[in-house]
């Protein structure tokens, strides 16, 4: 007990002896446990809020569908072409059912084809595909009552009376600009509604309804659906059951009307809810756990870097403590001591700061699950982050306390040289196995789960599994951190043009690089996590306006929702009356079947002669329309319409995998003769051309493409059309186009939104991560600076007797960490470009590393990597620069 004793004060005092770079070690423990800390806390908060009200998340304790269901279901409603709904036999035998079971039965239809759009006298909006619910207001008994919140309080039977009436939700309001009392424009009529209404988006926005969140819902009265051309008859129905039913007596009913035969399509009952999203927030708190222990690795650095350079500063003190008798292990133990104390107050702070981020961090998480999470204090999460705080500390320093323990007595006689102990590569392999070890042991428990999932037949141990993942994680960042020493050494040789302090400032840089190259990867870590997220967004809408503009056509896609001969007919009529389109490109898609080449029969595909080949017809004056990147001969002109003549489409790879053949394996070339299956007929045509998609990996959108005027569009399975409208006309364009009843008119800009939220939706985890992470790196360099002002204290103090002012040495310190930061953040944004440019090249055939919209970012994130260099510098170094030119020689 008194040797313990002894350990604690003498570790206590060192450490208020060092108390300045005490604190950075601290402040970097205590960045990695309260990420830690505040992404549990988000996980367990995320659990919860999947877990409690379900009911009101399942719109009752049953719901049944005669259409799909899932987070991107999309219904649509044809009218009376409209097959996917309860008829009402079948509506009969269910309520019959149920009521053997004192159940409320509400049916209600939910479509996804109606659109709304703001209007007054002078402006009108963008037409907005929402989720829209035709009800009964006075009988919509979901398990909750849908209350407004403008006006306050409402009830939805209030705000539906059955005149042209609509309630929105508040994403929506706020996305189109609308109020109570405002007009708006719906689907299939050019009636005008008024909102007199707006409830919470977090009504029916959830992770299972994305689409509510994305682009908000509407509710309006059924009997108005005949105004509007559509069909009055449900396609869903909520069910509740007496409170306190057994989750077995309710999955009984459910099982009964499963086997009702009465056009149930899909089903969920709140026990199999239950179980889904047990396992749903199983993952995420997994999933986002795991992300956050790059934060935690980040602050084990710091601690590593602090206590190196305290061995190698105390050298001296302890082969002192040799000569008087202490023992290696006891060295060891002093050491062990001062990490212990590090890391408990590190974790401590940690946690009181993790504890304040994790409400911050729940808006976040609001993000990804698309509804509203309310804030817990998770003693569980505290206990978690402080033991793993703790854990990181004693495993970093582990090679410092060995280092310690090597230092030898007889170097007290060489008191001024420096006797830095040199590391044996056993003891750095210890050090890395103690690391993967117990990194590997907490990794596994938190990610086998997940494999054993993905893996149905054999699952790895779990611990082998975490010990691969972190084994494969410290190569990578092995590799990163040798491409950065490397890059560190290259700037250092830089010319200084004559620059005596850039000249200092790079000569300080090299000094020690792989300190230096552990801090820019801790800043290229955030500024990559924060750059890649929005490079990615803006690439993949690039890659959607590339295939709509070149390929496709145009930027709004029309789809008659009635039967194709109906429809293209109505559709060309309605098109032909449009002046503002400047390109109308009608397109037909076929399932054809290529049976032979030049009078050779194709066959490798054991299930019959010839493959398989989709083909593509389009029909329209745009000029330029490309069927694909061209390899060989020409692409379709205006003067082949009618003539028998093919482009087709060389297998991709991804096809080539799937398929095992490409065009040139069956003997197609240019000038070839192929026989193709199109409707049950033969057709002969010459091969003009071959073309592949932009990148050779993904699929084009046709197999095959012919020119109008060779076989009936009205055959096709598939008809739309794609136009072409100048952005300033296409407000008006799709209004005129909505109002048509069952005519669904897209611009890719809803596309594009979608993908955009998605990546919004998904990237919102990423997004926090980063930004912790980012924290983080800012304390590392911190830390990183505090550590080379105690290392150059001799030098600063020389600097100054040799009459450099204290601006001037700042000065130096700030180009040197002027550079690390400049590089940190040039680094990380230029990996994420070159993964982006990737991306795009395989989607258009072109690189765009940095797209347009994103250099402006890139920009912003350049500077802030180089502010928190300069914020590091003057927190870190401002001390020792000013102390006395005495009091830094007479340290030394």
């Amino acid at each position: 007990m008194k040797r313990l004793i002894f350990y604690l004060r003498y570790a206590i005092k060192n450490l208020r002896g060092s108390g300045r770079w005490t604190t950075f070690a601290i402040l970097s423990v205590a960045a990695g446990v309260a990420t830690v800390v505040a992404l549990r806390s988000l996980g367990l908060t995320i659990g919860d809020s999947l877990l409690v009200n379900l009911r009101d998340f399942n719109r009752g304790d049953i719901t049944v569908r005669t259409v799909g269901g899932g987070p991107l279901a999309f219904t649509v409603n044809q009218g009376e072409f409209e097959r996917s709904i309860f008829r009402p036999d079948e509506l009969e035998r269910i309520t019959s059912t149920v009521a053997g079971y004192n159940g409320i039965l509400t049916p209600y239809s939910i479509n996804n084809n109606i659109q709304i759009t703001a209007t007054d006298a002078v402006n009108t909006g963008r037409p907005q595909l929402v989720t829209t619910f035709l009800i009964d207001p006075q009988n919509f008994n979901v398990g909750r009552e849908v209350r407004a919140v403008d006006p306050p309080g409402v009830p939805l039977s209030q705000l539906l009376t059955g005149g042209k009436e609509v309630v929105i939700s508040r994403n929506l309001a706020d996305e189109q600009g609308l109020q109570v009392g405002d007009s708006v424009r719906v689907t299939g009529t050019e009636d005008l509604f008024t909102v007199t209404g707006i409830v919470p988006t977090e009504t029916e926005s959830n992770i299972r309804n994305i689409a509510a969140a994305f682009f908000g819902f509407a509710y309006i009265h059924r009997d108005l659906a005949p105004t509007m051309q559509l069909n009055p008859a449900p396609n869903h129905i909520s069910i509740i059951l007496p409170d306190g039913t057994p989750p077995l007596e309710i999955r009984q009913l459910g099982y009964t009307l499963w086997n009702l035969g009465a056009g149930i399509f899909s089903m969920n009952t709140t026990p199999d809810l239950l179980d889904s999203n047990v396992q749903l927030a199983d993952m995420l708190s997994r999933f986002i756990v795991v992300m956050g222990l790059g934060a935690l690795l980040i602050g084990g650095v710091g601690i590593v870097n602090t206590m190196l350079v305290m061995v190698g500063r105390r050298t001296l003190e302890i082969a002192s403590l040799k000569t008087f008798g202490m023992k290696r292990r006891q060295i060891a133990a002093l050491f062990c001591t001062e990490a212990l104390l590090l890391g408990l107050a590190g974790s401590l702070l940690g946690v009181v700061f993790g504890v304040a981020l994790s409400v911050a961090v729940n808006r976040y998480g609001e993000v990804l699950i698309q509804q509203r999470l309310t804030w817990s204090f998770y003693p569980e999460a505290v206990v978690f982050g402080f033991v793993m705080g703790m854990v990181i500390t004693l495993v970093f320093g582990v090679l410092p306390v060995l280092m310690a323990a090597r230092v030898r007595p007889a170097i007290i006689l060489r008191p001024n040289q420096t006797h830095v102990p040199r590391t044996s590569s056993i003891e750095i392999g210890v050090a890395l196995a103690i690391l993967v070890l117990v990194m590997g042991a907490i990794t596994g428990q938190i990610v086998g789960p997940l494999f054993a999932r993905l893996l149905d037949e054999y699952t790895p141990p779990t611990i082998l599994i975490g010990i691969a993942l972190v084994t494969a994680l410290l190569l990578v960042l092995g590799l990163l951190v040798g491409v950065l020493w490397l890059l560190v050494w290259l700037i250092s040789r830089l010319p200084a043009f004559g620059n005596v302090d850039l000249r200092l400032a790079l000569r300080n840089l090299t000094a020690r690089r792989t300190r230096t190259a552990t801090t820019l990867l801790a800043l290229s870590a955030g500024m990559f996590a924060l750059s890649s997220i929005s490079f990615f967004g803006l690439g993949a809408r690039q890659i959607l306006e590339f295939q709509f503009a070149e390929t496709l056509g145009g930027n709004v896609m029309v789809v008659p929702l009635v039967r194709q001969q109906i429809g293209q007919s109505l559709v060309s009529t309605l098109l032909a009356m449009q002046s503002d389109i400047n390109y109308n490109t009608h397109m037909g898609a076929y399932f054809a079947r290529l049976q032979a080449v030049d009078g050779s029969p194709v066959q490798v595909e054991g299930d019959g002669p010839g493959v398989t080949l989709p083909l593509v017809v389009r029909e329209t004056e745009k000029p330029n329309l490309r069927s694909g990147t061209l390899l060989a001969g020409r692409d379709l002109q205006p003067d082949d319409y009618g003539q028998p003549v093919i482009v087709l489409s060389e297998q991709s790879l991804v096809e080539s995998a799937l398929r095992d053949f490409t065009m040139s394996d069956l003997g197609v070339g240019i000038n070839s003769t192929v026989t193709i299956t199109i409707n049950g007929r033969d057709y002969q045509f010459q091969v003009v051309g071959l073309v592949t998609s932009p990148n050779n990996i993904i699929p084009n959108m046709g197999g095959a493409f012919l020119p109008p005027g060779v076989i009936d569009l009205d055959t096709a399975y598939a008809r739309f059309n794609i136009l072409d409208v100048a952005p300033e006309n296409l407000n008006n364009v799709l209004l005129r186009l909505s109002s048509i009843p069952l005519l669904l008119a897209v611009d890719v800009t809803f596309l594009d939104s979608l993908m955009v939220r998605l990546i919004e939706q998904m990237s919102a985890i990423p997004t926090i991560v980063g930004l912790l992470s980012l924290a983080a790196a800012a304390v590392i360099m911190g830390n990183t600076v505090s550590l080379a002002t105690l290392e150059r204290r001799h030098q600063i103090g020389v600097l100054k007797a040799m009459g450099l002012k204290r601006r001037r040495v700042l000065r130096v310190m700030l180009l040197e960490n002027t550079l690390i930061g400049l590089l940190g953040g040039v680094f990380g944004i230029l990996v994420s470009a070159l993964l982006v440019g990737l991306m795009t090249a395989l989607g258009t055939g072109i690189p765009i590393p940095v797209p347009a919209e994103g250099r402006l970012l890139a920009v912003g994130l350049i500077a802030m990597s180089v502010l928190i260099a300069w914020a590091a510098t003057f927190f870190s170094a401002r001390l020792t620069i000013n102390e006395r030119v005495a009091r830094v020689l007479h340290y030394e």
